[in-house]
């Protein structure tokens, strides 16, 4: 059974979905942000929002709910948002293995048409696909992510130069999914 598990978050108090959320640890005075964190870990839980964790930062809030001054690295924020693309590139790495990925236009159209994806990522160098893949989605609810380049979505799949690909709908494109929209949600 598919449950949502919802958690409060520690510096907004607003309610989110857990796995999409951000677990926060403390280890050895340092604060750390465990992007590949299990749902069952203890630590602090909050929402992805770059602007709220700089102002967390800012303010202490992170001292003040582990009840201890921690020492915060000035590429913080930088390595959040590098250990989310890194683990999102594996996961699509991971896709190709397990044969749940379309790779190319001609492929990911043909998989759009039969209602057979759920994910599509277009490299940021290439704008017209993202128009056409729009217009034919009709009703379907597709996420379109242009955050990659060519050449980092080529080398999570063992290509080149890749300028689109689409996750098959299953376990992983839904884990695809939550850690995009945490990197969405970080990057505004």
């Amino acid at each position: 059974m598919n449950e949502i598990f919802k958690r409060k978050c520690s510096i907004s108090e607003n309610v989110y979905a857990i796995k999409k959320m951000f677990l926060f640890k403390e280890m050895n005075n340092f604060l750390i942000c465990d992007v590949n964190a299990k749902l069952n870990e203890k630590g602090i839980w909050c929402n992805p929002s770059r602007c709220d964790i700089e102002k967390a930062i800012s303010n202490s809030t992170f001292d003040k709910i582990f009840k201890k001054k921690l020492k915060i690295h000035s590429f913080f924020i930088e390595n959040i948002e590098k250990g989310l693309k890194l683990k999102i590139l594996n996961l699509i790495g991971l896709c190709k293995k397990a044969g749940l990925l379309e790779i190319g236009y001609d492929k990911v159209v043909k998989s759009l048409k039969n209602n057979d994806i759920d994910v599509i990522l277009i490299s940021k160098d290439d704008s017209k696909f993202c128009n056409v893949f729009v217009k034919m989605m009709g009703e379907n609810k597709v996420l379109i992510d242009k955050t990659f380049s060519r050449l980092e979505i080529g080398k999570a799949i063992g290509y080149k130069n890749v300028t689109c690909i689409a996750l098959i709908i299953g376990n992983l494109s839904e884990t695809l999914k939550a850690d995009l929209y945490k990197l969405i949600r970080f990057k505004i």
